[in-house]
């Protein structure tokens, strides 16, 4: 009787561990986003002391999950911002390969916004910038739990947090030239900007799509698993957006994922508001979806996975396409 107890016990478990990690990964990434977006960290303004609290939170959290800091002594990669007199800070952690490498796996995801902007007429006057761009590290932060728990990785996997992204891609282009590991043996950078909040999805769609190689091949790592890469058009005109360009501009793979508009079975979904990005108006409502954070997480872990066992033979074929005219 005993024994059989244990085996319905360790039955039940294994049949409700994924909803459990689901239901662990949502409330991570909700909790991190809320107090991100907050308004104590007034809009994370570059040069802010809303800017600092929240490096000290993303710095707080990569040490609970046990990355490990550049030189071993900070999580802190400190860089000048032009009229600054204080230095701003990329945060970054990483979790070293299971044997010597000097390959990696760059996930990146900004952490500032827009502050505080008072103008006439205007009453909320912060700039939280939930999903531009506390929600992305949200889900940077939950990767990183999930990869330490998963064990030591083939290769190097660093997370990034980058400061001075909206004012000019400043942090990514500062880690780019002064990074942990080696630049031309970074492997992928996959950035994190934006997230589906808007409910689960099954097709998705990555930036850029032009001037790189590797677009098939994530189509193969994704499209068995049941999801459908829909591209739209505009996606073309972000050629010089994102941190992702200070990799691409370099020769470095790079992309960042979004979820689309199609529902479960192929219906559109109906548009949600979710609040303008760059305005105010960009905060945690009750319209925000969280029932698929944990899918498109996946869809990152997936590639990652990949491209930890395959990590050569994909490049950028026109860096040109990337920098600034």
């Amino acid at each position: 009787m005993i024994n059989f107890d244990r085996r319905v016990k360790w039955g039940l478990i294994v049949l409700l561990l994924p909803f459990v990690l689901h239901a662990q990964s949502k409330n991570n990434i909700r909790t991190h986003t809320e107090y991100l977006a907050s308004d104590k960290l007034e809009g994370r303004g570059t040069g802010s002391r809303g800017i600092r609290l929240a490096a000290k939170y993303i710095a707080e959290q990569f040490k609970s999950i046990e990355l490990q800091q550049i030189d071993g002594n900070s999580f802190y990669q400190k860089f000048p911002f032009p009229g600054e007199v204080e230095m701003e800070s990329n945060v970054v952690g990483f979790i070293k390969a299971s044997a010597p490498s000097k390959k990696s796996i760059v996930f990146t995801a900004h952490y500032d916004s827009f502050g505080i902007q008072k103008q006439e007429d205007q009453k909320d006057t912060i700039y939280n910038g939930a999903r531009d761009n506390a929600v992305g590290v949200a889900a940077l932060l939950e990767l990183a739990r999930i990869f330490k728990n998963a064990g030591t990785p083939r290769h190097n996997l660093v997370f990034l947090a980058t400061a001075g992204e909206e004012l000019g891609l400043y942090g990514s282009k500062f880690y780019v030239d002064h990074p942990i590991f080696p630049s031309e043996d970074i492997i992928i950078c996959l950035n994190i900007d934006g997230f589906n909040v808007s409910g689960p999805r099954e097709d998705y769609f990555i930036f850029p799509r032009q001037g790189v190689d590797f677009i098939n091949e994530v189509k193969t790592i994704l499209n068995p698993l049941g999801w459908h890469y829909i591209s739209p058009d505009w996606v073309d005109d972000l050629n010089t957006s994102f941190d992702t360009a200070s990799f691409l501009e370099k020769g470095i793979p790079a992309l960042t994922l979004w979820t689309g508009d199609r529902l479960k079975g192929g219906k559109i979904a109906e548009p949600l508001d979710l609040g303008g990005i760059h305005t105010p108006k960009d905060e945690v409502t009750d319209n925000w979806n969280w029932e698929g954070v944990e899918e498109h997480l996946q869809l990152y872990k997936h590639i990652a996975d990949y491209f930890l066992e395959h990590p050569d033979g994909i490049s950028v074929t026109d860096p040109t396409m990337f920098m600034e005219q």
